[in-house]
């Protein structure tokens, strides 16, 4: 009986007004959330993020470093994906089963029109350690050949004897002619260097780019159309109200806390991440620019005249870092820790209303059992004052008694009534909780994300728009400036 007459409380809470029901404008936003993952599949599949994941352990690293060794070894002129890979699964010196091998596992299912980027990495890591090896082996021979020049300077013909100068200077043009050598091969693994550079690595960038302006025009319109179905969102109806606050939905709300916590964590990782590699490879790319050139470092970066002597793809990496740092991330970022906040009121509000809950369903339990004491105690008082057919007094003071529990039991009930309003004016507080909660919060961040996926795909628009003219540009002998 008193859960019934809750529950007709309750209706007035869920009468629809105009507007979207919460339940059914969430199965939208999960829509719009799958069109967004479906559209990030491309970047994960140019970056091979799967291929990744298969090399998480050391050995398999090792195996892939090894073979990546063992394919410059082979062949020196790896430097674009047609022909490193046919020159390279032509080789002669490799066998049959091995070519196989490398070409299952290195040259087949590129993540990119341009080649496999995580390969060209490789690559690129494989020849700078080795050019790195060479300068360090080439220095060491340039200090002993200085050395044994400063020595022979030193030595007297007539005290040393001919014989002995004689094997000190062929030592001397030994050492000169292993400096040149090395000379040579650094020079030679430069080049392959560059080669890599502008015929493998710049490529896959600029595909990158045209990859990363189609995933965000389509982020952009899944988070625009977000934010729409949470402003039209103007009440709740869900067939458990009233006993939705239980442990398993608090566990459910403390799980949305985390999964916005863990949103909030991905979306600064790939900020940041984006942010750090971009850094890194302008940072090596720099290492190409002659120490004779100016390296700006003050006034507008995007600007400068010097930049004409750059390379093209440092010129990308250093407008792209420039960029990253201007999209608006942080909104999102505490748009998102809002939100998590607003989760995690609810969470308390529904903790509170369960232990009113708790409380109200005592005192019901209470009252049941003092209105069936009472019931019988007057059952009882009855049927002995019947019996005993007793005076005037004794039917008074019958009366009195069962008149002072009879209120007693009334106060008790008021006592209930009271508690029970607290009980349906804290479900009232979850219930604008949840509509304002989610509302206002969902709001924000999709707000916040539509600003963040609409500056994005200017900025990834703008350096594909610069890239094209620059290569008009770079026959002409004039500089080119990114415009935002």
């Amino acid at each position: 009986m008193l859960n019934l007459e809750r529950a007709r409380a309750l209706r007035v809470i869920d009468t629809p007004t105009k507007g979207r029901e919460l339940l059914e404008a969430l199965k939208d936003i999960e829509d719009h959330f799958i069109k967004a993952y479906d559209s990030g599949l491309e970047i994960s599949r140019m970056l091979e993020a799967s291929r990744v994941q298969c090399l998480s352990g050391l050995e398999e690293i090792k195996e892939s470093s090894n073979k990546l060794a063992r394919s410059i070894t082979w062949n020196r002129s790896l430097s674009s994906r047609s022909s490193s890979s046919k020159s390279l699964l032509s080789s002669s010196s490799v066998s049959s089963s091995m070519r196989t091998e490398l070409k299952s596992d290195l040259f087949d299912d590129y993540g990119m029109d341009a080649g496999s980027h995580s390969l060209t990495l490789g690559r690129l890591y494989a020849w700078e350690k080795k050019l790195y090896e060479e300068v360090k082996a080439g220095e060491q021979t340039r200090k002993t050949y200085v050395r044994k020049c400063s020595r022979l300077r030193s030595q007297d013909s007539a005290e040393e004897g001919l014989h002995f100068v004689d094997k000190s200077r062929a030592e001397a043009n030994d050492l000169h002619s292993r400096i040149s050598v090395a000379l040579r091969s650094v020079e030679s693994i430069s080049d392959r260097i560059q080669k890599l550079r502008d015929e493998e690595l710049q490529p896959q960038l600029y595909e990158l780019l045209h990859g990363l302006m189609r995933n965000w025009k389509m982020m952009l319109e899944s988070h625009e159309a977000q934010n729409r179905v949470m402003l039209e969102v103007k009440y709740f109806n869900s067939r458990a109200y009233g006993k939705f606050s239980n442990d398993s939905h608090r566990l459910a709300t403390l799980q949305l806390e985390a999964e916005l916590d863990n949103w909030h964590s991905c979306f600064t990782a790939y900020v940041s991440t984006q942010k750090a590699y971009i850094e890194a490879l302008g940072g090596w790319l720099s290492k190409f620019v002659s120490p004779n050139v100016e390296f700006c470092s003050s006034g507008d970066p995007l600007v400068l005249p010097c930049r004409i002597h750059w390379p093209p793809l440092l010129v990308t990496c250093h407008d792209w870092s420039a960029c990253l740092e201007k999209l608006p991330h942080k909104t999102v970022a505490c748009a998102m820790k809002s939100f998590g906040k607003d989760i995690h009121a609810l969470w308390n509000q529904q903790g509170e209303e369960q232990q009113q809950k708790r409380k109200v369903d005592g005192l019901s339990k209470e009252l049941d059992r003092r209105t069936l004491a009472f019931q019988r105690a007057e059952r009882r008082i009855l049927e002995s004052k019947i019996s005993e057919q007793g005076s005037e007094m004794s039917v008074r003071n019958f009366i009195e008694d069962i008149a002072e529990r009879k209120n007693e039991l009334e106060m008790f009930r008021k006592r209930l009534d009271v508690e029970q309003g607290k009980h349906l004016a804290s479900m009232k507080e979850t219930h604008g909780i949840i509509i304002n909660g989610f509302q206002r919060g969902f709001s924000s961040v999709f707000e916040s994300l539509a600003e963040f996926s609409k500056a994005t795909v200017k900025m990834y628009s703008g350096l594909v728009t610069y890239r094209k003219n620059a290569k008009t540009a770079e026959n002409n002998g004039s500089n080119v400036s990114y415009m935002e």
